[in-house]
């Protein structure tokens, strides 16, 4: 079975997480979780050390039980109030971090440049874990595309570094997902400039490339993220939305659509980890960009 230990200084705690395992081993689990998070309530802190102590704690419970929540979140009412309680008296303020944590990826993406026949007037995918992590050229083979994704990244992260992952090349469309600063608890309108930023950085360099928002997908472990979180979303993804109706160079995809059930709920079962596609999602995801890179005129690979 895996353990792993909580290093919280105010509340030790073993906990028990197998996903696999019997549903006694699951109640152990849930049991201890409760506990931790009893005791938590009444040593609620601000001090930094703590309040990461106490989400490391939590986010490695919720990332072995994110499944199971998702299909069973009855059986979680309990710990999820806690949780919430809790997470009032654990703040997390969104701190920018520091961009130079990138330097060696961007370094692999030179020196790939730098070795390598770059593909013709690409799309390029630029942003996140969810563009570093989809497998561009094998799911548009026909067409010329570069992925410019380095994950965990924000926007500030990308403006940082525009010259090396869009300034540089001449594409023929620019994707843009990122979604940290909202997720990390940043305000969605302040995000949104940065994305306007970007957008104008974009327009200066190429007048008439086309520029598409992918919008920012309400994936299962928002369930564990602070209440406004999908509210934050919604918001995030409307401002998009209204530039744009007005702005023809701006276009917007919905994430969401492509991956959503019959009756309009997000699939758990198409998330590798409750936060990113896996495979089955992106399979539903690639046909429809597949259509929007013919409709930008993306020139085929050779």
């Amino acid at each position: 079975m895996r353990q792993f230990l909580a290093g919280l200084a105010l509340a030790p705690l073993l906990l028990l997480a197998n996903p696999q395992g019997s549903k006694a081993d699951d109640t152990s689990d849930r049991q201890a979780f409760h506990d931790f998070l009893v005791q938590a309530k009444s040593n609620g802190s601000a001090d930094k050390e703590k309040v990461a102590a106490f989400y490391k704690t939590t986010g490695a419970y919720w990332r072995d039980h994110w499944l199971d929540y998702s299909h069973h979140p009855e059986n979680y009412a309990d710990v999820m109030a806690l949780y919430r309680a809790d997470q009032a008296l654990y703040p997390r303020p969104f701190v920018v971090p520091d961009p130079e944590r990138y330097r060696k990826d961007i370094e692999l993406f030179k020196e790939f440049d730098s070795k390598n026949a770059l593909p013709k007037n690409p799309a390029l995918f630029v942003g996140s874990s969810t563009v570093m992590k989809w497998k561009t050229a094998e799911a548009f083979p026909g067409f010329s595309v570069i992925n410019r994704g380095f994950g965990g990244s924000v926007l500030e992260d990308v403006q940082y570094y525009y010259k090396d992952v869009i300034g540089k090349y001449h594409p023929s469309a620019i994707l843009l997902y990122c979604d940290n600063d909202v997720t990390g608890g940043g305000n969605p309108d302040q995000a949104f400039e940065k994305v306007m930023q970007i957008y104008h950085q974009v327009r200066a360099d190429f007048p008439k490339v086309p520029f598409v928002f992918l919008s920012m997908k309400h994936a299962p472990n928002s369930a564990f993220a602070n209440l406004g979180e999908s509210a934050a979303i919604d918001r995030f993804n409307d401002l998009a939305k209204a530039v744009a109706k007005k702005d023809r160079t701006f276009g917007y995809f919905d994430m969401d659509a492509p991956v959503l059930d019959a009756n309009g709920k997000v699939q758990p079962d198409l998330f590798q980890d409750g936060e990113h596609f896996n495979d089955k999602g992106y399979a539903l995801i690639n046909p429809v960009v597949e259509k929007l890179l013919v409709s930008l005129h993306v020139p085929h690979s050779n």
